[in-house]
């Protein structure tokens, strides 16, 4: 084969670029399938993306994304538009077609999707928006197609505000209200779903009108309520002041890592023509996220703990809840097996998190919490038993294709699978999620099997070394 040393590129367009971690995903993604290609983050004012779309065609650039302040300015220098992209009225990606530029918009399916992968249906609920330019255009448009029953769009520009609401009403099948911003935004009781769809709370957005000074949007956040799910499109930090003031009311939270990987997925696929290897693209991100310094722009940029910690959780609840359901799946019509492992996940959890390991390990610690007895069903039906070695023995057999469904990591499921294989196997416990895993199990099983005191006091002395397993196992079965 003969050398070929052009590459195709893509690239990004917006102001301000450097926060933007786009071109990490892709470039993994890019390297994972073998194609040659590249991605550029570019930096380009307002008022010179012309030149920006003439360059495009001029180099042959293959595919662009758009982010603020260009999704909707971009219309004007294209030749088609999808369906979407013309309801929506806004673009965030550009296919180049033999030099036929397609105008397409992927942030509200990207948005949808993640709202589905966090278990959260739209179908008939009453969402409010704030915010109405190009992202809060194509969540509200997504949405509404997607079954919403009603949207509110606050927006501090009346026009902007009502004409959202104006076109979903008229072009989907959803009710829709334009509220005016002025001062503190009164959220709307009967609101299910509360979106910010404005760049407030990005982190280089410091003084941007309409934020309080701690780059929080300006509303009355004493009216979330538990009941809600809070969602926000910016992704840089994850958590966002927004997002804590929401989950300090108790309500559910979705922050914009998950848009931005699904839109990835979907402009990646028009681009290349190749199907988006989404685990790739997903875990490439992660790792940016979760490193203490993130190179981005050029420039290192240091997340903190409380950053990183903060997308770790939010990941881990997200995939826990997903194994969770396949496994209550797994063992429909048997509660006790459910419920077994339901506590042992819980106390597995509790003790991880009071004796304070590492996130990755107490990750492993979760995910073999919920599928350490996975074994059970297979043992009975091949041995009529279902011994502590039979399910070492089946467990991981069965756990594995599972785990790699559900997209887990390679190293993640060997070290799952281990646990499974030795959780009954107490005489070379190595690792503070095998111990804690072996208590936790305990910490159930005395109950459940009606030890007696002194069976709890033998394992006490045997089994137990973490400081909180021994309080759990004193408060539960010591006690006077």
């Amino acid at each position: 084969m003969e050398k070929n040393y052009r590459s195709e590129l893509t690239c990004l367009f917006g102001d301000p670029v450097e926060e933007n971690p786009t071109g990490v995903m892709m470039e993994a993604g890019y390297r994972a399938q073998g194609l040659n290609y590249r991605y550029l983050t570019l930096q380009v004012k307002k008022g010179e993306l012309q030149k920006a779309m003439e360059a495009v065609r001029f180099f042959g650039i293959k595919g662009v994304n758009l982010t603020v302040p260009h999704k909707v300015d971009v219309i004007p220098f294209l030749d088609e538009l999808s369906l979407s992209a013309e309801i929506i009225g806004a673009v965030n990606s550009v296919c180049n077609r033999d030099g036929v530029l397609v105008g397409e918009n992927t942030d509200g399916k990207g948005f949808v999707t993640s709202l589905m992968e966090a278990g959260v249906s739209l179908s008939g609920k009453v969402l409010t928006i704030l915010g109405a330019g190009g992202a809060a255009r194509a969540v509200a448009v997504e949405c509404a197609v997607s079954g919403a029953g009603k949207i509110y769009i606050i927006n501090r520009n009346a026009e902007r505000g009502r004409e959202l609401a104006e076109l979903i009403r008229n072009r989907t099948d959803a009710e829709a209200e334009y509220i005016s911003w002025e001062g503190q935004a009164k959220i709307p009781e009967d609101t299910e779903v509360l979106v910010n769809a404005t760049s407030i709370g990005m982190a280089e957005n410091r003084g941007l009108s309409g934020a309080s000074d701690d780059l929080a949007p300006d509303i009355h956040y004493e009216e979330i309520r538990k009941e809600m799910v809070v969602c926000d499109v910016v992704f840089n930090p994850p958590e966002t002041e927004f997002l804590k003031r929401a989950k300090a009311r108790g309500a559910k939270t979705v922050n914009g890592l998950g848009m931005l990987v699904n839109q990835a997925v979907l402009n990646y696929s028009l681009w290349t023509e190749h199907i988006a290897p989404a685990k790739v693209l997903y875990d490439a991100l992660r790792r940016e996220i979760l490193t203490e310094e993130s190179q981005t722009g050029g420039k290192a940029q240091n997340l903190g703990e409380a950053g990183a910690k903060a997308v770790c959780d939010t990941d881990a609840d997200a995939a826990d809840r997903n194994l969770i359901e396949h496994m209550v799946a797994y063992y429909a019509g048997d509660p006790k097996r459910i419920q077994h492992f339901l506590k042992v996940y819980e106390f597995a959890r509790c003790i991880g998190e009071a004796e304070k390991i590492p996130e990755e390990e107490l990750f492993i610690l979760r995910t073999a919490a919920i599928v350490h007895d996975i074994g059970i069903k297979v043992s009975e039906e091949k041995y009529g038993n279902s011994s502590g070695k039979y399910q070492e023995k089946e467990g991981p057999a069965v756990a594995e294709p599972m785990l790699q469904s559900l997209g887990y990591e390679e190293d993640i499921i060997d070290r799952v699978l281990f646990l499974i294989a030795n959780h009954h196997t107490y005489d070379k416990i190595e690792g503070a999620d095998y111990q804690i895993l072996v208590e936790a199990d305990f910490l159930v099983n005395l109950y459940e099997d009606g030890c007696s005191r002194k069976t709890a006091e033998n394992v006490k002395k045997n089994i137990f070394r973490t400081k909180t397993g021994l309080w759990y196992l004193e408060q539960l079965y010591l006690r006077q």
